[in-house]
């Protein structure tokens, strides 16, 4: 059922954001339909989805001024209001798909903040140029992989590869986003790179820490 949930959840997402034109009904749309849609909703979760869209809405900008990528709708911070709420999405759809409501049993170490460090690092510095970019994610992906490389975190990578795939796919097609420099597709090949770093830092940081700090507001309600 959490598998069909997710699917579901997608194509509902990608609808919404295809057919109804005003951007901010869009957001309210998404927001009560992956509710709905997933419901329960455990506190983690939910706060692994408001930091997943506050970390992207800082580092979509980052590359957006770089001219890495472009929005055709720039309602806040050159991009449209409902998209730092789907990384919230992407990332609770991948955690219900291979691991549920429950958590994975992981924490956050050293390894995992170098790995992310290093990540962020890459897309921030070389995003003034699409080949150096992946170039600098290669390295940076490799490295995930190298720390991390349990099955389940093949498992997230490659899921958040094929969904992002779809994503990209989605987007250029219908002219939602664009790539200035594409390599196929009308995407670049960064874009394997990319959300292979989010499925990896998905399991290993996002999920981890939003764990964390539910228990910490937990602590506190007592």
């Amino acid at each position: 059922m959490q598998k069909a949930r997710v699917l579901l959840g997608l194509l509902f997402t990608l609808a919404a954001v295809h057919f109804v034109p005003n951007r901010a009904l869009v957001l309210a749309i998404l927001v009560a339909g992956w509710w709905a849609l997933f419901f329960p909703i455990t506190v983690a979760e939910a706060v692994a989805a408001v930091l997943a869209a506050v970390f992207f809405l800082g580092q979509n900008y980052v590359c957006l001024r770089a001219g890495i990528f472009a929005f055709r709708f720039k309602d806040v911070l050159l991009m449209p209001y409902y998209e730092p709420a789907l990384w919230g999405f992407y990332f609770l759809a991948m955690k219900r798909f291979l691991s549920g409501p429950t958590a994975d049993s992981v924490t956050v170490g050293v390894k995992t903040v170098v790995g992310l460090l290093v990540t962020s690092a890459s897309f921030s510095l070389f995003s003034f140029d699409s080949h150096a970019l992946f170039f600098a994610t290669a390295c940076s992906t490799t490295l995930l992989f190298v720390l991390f490389h349990e099955k389940r975190d093949v498992h997230y990578a490659l899921l958040a590869l094929g969904m992002g795939f779809v994503v990209e796919m989605f987007g250029v097609s219908t002219g939602l986003w664009s790539y200035p420099t594409p390599d196929f597709a009308g995407i670049p090949f960064w874009f394997a790179t990319m959300w292979m770093s989010v499925g990896l830092l998905g399991r290993r940081f996002l999920f981890p820490t939003a764990e964390w700090i539910a228990r910490w507001l937990g602590d506190q309600r007592v």
